[in-house]
């Protein structure tokens, strides 16, 4: 059944209709009772269908099964878990339904379908068409958030590929509610329907020109699928295309002076371009990929449309003249059929990311479409997940993690992002690569042969040496100030300490010999202290163990969970996350809290009923970087270390998380997965 609902679909976007039969719409007609009448909206009474998935990214309790290889991104500390194999780990404490970028504006369960049809000309709503019951289509309208949402056209027919008017008051779409498939139009005041061809062959695929007087569509009229034009006042019909091939998808550009469509003339679907007359054919892709569903932004300078690659359906954008093609997303599900809002912020398409075919929304920036104008630049492009970017104390380039290879491995690259070189190997994961002070080498951890321990390599992988051996977990290390001695976690004594050793993994020290779980060690930076988190009193909070006498000494006895302590380059404060607002873990929030190096004068930087999360000093202490919710989405704030001059950096659906300094204080590198998976971004910084 799935195969058939694919196929259908599929065939309706690539701009043909096959009409697969599919099971009845029992269920919802169960449900509802009846169908809905054009105009009225259909609530459902609560619990008549399950509750939608969440759009949003959600926080995972590693103790709950995920594996933390990146303890000090965690907004909550956690002890990390041994996984089974290589490949088994979970690099980020953060999973999705759907990626972050991605807004699911349809979510009721199969077998509904819904396939996304355009915007009203004042992209405030939005038309697509859905699958109710066994051949039946009908047009409805929602709200561009999803709300409200309408039967427009109904009955027992197939009603699909609605466009909008260019003055937002008639439809016209392709129905077979005569006997074959023909193009109507509807007057959204009056409700009135009109036929507009009458023909036994198939019309479908209509698109308004921009003047609103003509229509242009795709038809089998004269035995062959071939572009056609409508003159609305007069009826007259003037074929555009005369090709042995499949001519499909016609889209007019929002000047009216080209019109884009899809033809396998060269043996694949390939995007072409013409004038409004016919004359001047001109292919804008070439295979061997797939390519289907083109749509023009605004301004008519650009292309969005549906490629396939390693059979599997994507968003992809390209200059109008088909240069410079980037790839949008990444995610296995199929994307096709893209809208541009008419604003070009937004596009809307058709996806199976839940499994059964869904309208989503994503957001646009220049970032994605215009990166060559724009202050972000996306570095990492593969089908994985990149993240936890580290600059090199030079900047000139950036460490990071990727499971591109099916297991997490260290990589490095330049800081524009070329020369990406692989530094681990395919037998173990490894994760949280820490550069050494000089550049020239990076300590890690990695998972090999059954056991995690602490690793060192020179900067271009060579060299590599194991610095512990213990069946015990061993992680979280750091460099001391002159780059002599490292820290690190271990649990060897079946709990977690610190333990300090030589840079050549010599002249092994335990730091900390509580029953309780120390963890996430921080160097202050005269060498002389760490800064740690303990549960010894049943609560997370900070405390200071000196490296030479070992004394301890407990910073915040004042709180429900104070994590993640980071000394400021001077030594003169302490950074942390301090819990707020409520009773840990329920009610509150996480804050940026600075106190004296004693424990002394505490104080909120940017006081927020929200989450605000890995905090990083700039480099000469004047600044601090995180992400925050307090927009109601994550995104990377930066604030000086008065806490005055808030600003905030990044802006979009997605989740931007995890930003990390440049040394010269004028980059951050950051995770995001506005683009479906996370990658890694990079962005100046106002000064």
């Amino acid at each position: 059944m799935e195969s058939q609902r694919y196929i259908l679909m599929l065939t309706f976007i690539l701009g043909s209709l096959a009409l697969v039969p599919l099971e009845a719409g029992g269920y919802l007609e169960e449900v509802l009772g009846k169908k809905g009448k054009p105009g009225e909206e259909v609530v459902l009474e609560v619990g008549a269908m399950p509750v939608p998935p969440p759009s949003r990214r959600q926080v995972i309790d590693a103790n709950k099964g995920v594996v933390c290889l990146q303890c000090h991104r965690m907004p909550y500390p956690t002890a990390p878990q041994k996984p089974a194999k290589p490949g088994g780990m979970v690099l980020s404490s953060i999973q999705t339904t759907p990626p972050g970028g991605l807004r699911l504006l349809t979510s009721h369960p199969a077998p509904l379908n819904y396939i996304a049809g355009g915007w009203s000309p004042d992209g405030k709503q939005i038309v697509y068409s859905l699958n109710l019951f066994q051949n039946d289509w009908d047009l409805w309208v929602m709200d561009a958030d999803g709300k409200n949402r309408v039967p427009l056209v109904s009955g027992l027919a197939v009603d699909l590929a609605p466009d909008w008017s260019p003055d937002g008051k008639a439809m016209v779409f392709q129905s077979n509610r005569s006997g074959n498939n023909d193009l109507w139009m509807i007057e959204l005041a009056s409700r009135k329907l009109t036929q507009l061809t009458n023909d036994p062959g198939e019309d479908t695929m209509p698109k308004w020109s921009p003047n609103g007087k003509r229509i242009v569509f795709q038809s089998n009229r004269t035995g062959n699928e071939e572009i056609w034009l409508l003159e609305i006042a007069t009826g007259q019909l003037t074929q555009l295309t005369r090709n042995p091939a499949r001519d499909e998808n016609p889209v007019f550009s929002p000047q009216g002076d080209k019109i884009v469509f899809v033809s396998d003339r060269a043996g694949t679907k390939d995007i072409f371009v013409m004038n409004p007359d016919g004359s001047r054919q001109e292919a804008l892709t070439k295979g061997p990929d797939e390519d289907i569903a083109p749509h023009w932004s605004p301004d008519g300078k650009k292309l969005i449309f549906s490629r396939k690659r390693a059979d599997n359906w994507d968003l992809w954008v390209m200059e109008a003249d088909g240069n410079n093609p980037i790839r949008l997303t990444t995610h296995p599900a199929a994307e096709l059929g893209p809208y541009w809002s008419p604003d070009g912020r937004w596009i809307i398409f058709s996806s199976t990311i839940r499994g059964p075919w869904d309208v989503l929304v994503m957001p646009v920036d220049a970032s994605m479409v215009d990166p060559a104008d724009s202050p972000l630049k996306r570095l990492t492009t593969s089908e994985a997940r990149e993240v936890g970017a580290v600059w090199s104390p030079d900047g000139k380039r950036i460490a990071y993690n990727s499971d591109v290879n099916q297991h997490w491995s260290l990589w490095v690259m330049e800081a524009d992002g070329s020369n990406k070189r692989q530094l681990t190997g395919e037998d173990e994961d490894a994760g949280w690569p820490v550069w050494s002070r000089d550049g020239e080498e990076i300590l890690y951890w990695a998972f090999k042969d059954g056991n995690q321990d602490l690793w060192v390599m020179d900067a271009d992988g060579n060299n590599k040496r194991r610095l512990t051996d213990d069946p015990a977990l061993d992680g979280n290390g750091e460099w001391s100030p002159d780059g002599k001695k490292i820290v690190f976690v271990s649990e060897r004594t079946g709990k977690g300490d610190l333990y300090v050793m030589e840079a050549d993994g010599a002249n092994l020290q335990r730091l900390t010999s509580t029953e309780a779980f120390d963890w996430t060690p921080h160097w202050s930076p005269d060498g002389k202290r760490i800064a740690y988190i303990s549960n010894e009193t049943g609560k997370f909070e900070i405390w200071t163990v000196d490296i030479e006498t070992l004394e301890r000494k407990h910073l915040t006895p004042d709180a429900d969970a104070n994590v993640v302590p980071q000394w400021s380059p001077a030594g003169t404060t302490l950074l942390y996350l301090g819990w707020r607002g409520g009773k840990y873990p329920k009610e509150g929030s996480y804050d940026l809290v600075l106190m004296d190096p004693d424990g002394g004068e505490k104080r909120d930087l940017v006081p927020s009923p929200v989450e605000e999360m890995t905090p990083r000093w700039s480099s000469d202490g004047s600044r601090l970087l995180f992400w925050s919710w307090r927009t109601g989405n994550p995104e990377i704030f930066v604030v000086k270390a008065d806490g005055s001059g808030l600003t905030q950096l990044t802006d979009n659906l997605a989740w931007d998380v995890h930003a990390a300094w440049s040394p010269d204080g004028r980059k951050i590198a950051f995770d995001s997965d506005r683009m479906s998976n996370f990658d890694i971004w990079i962005m100046d910084v106002p000064q």
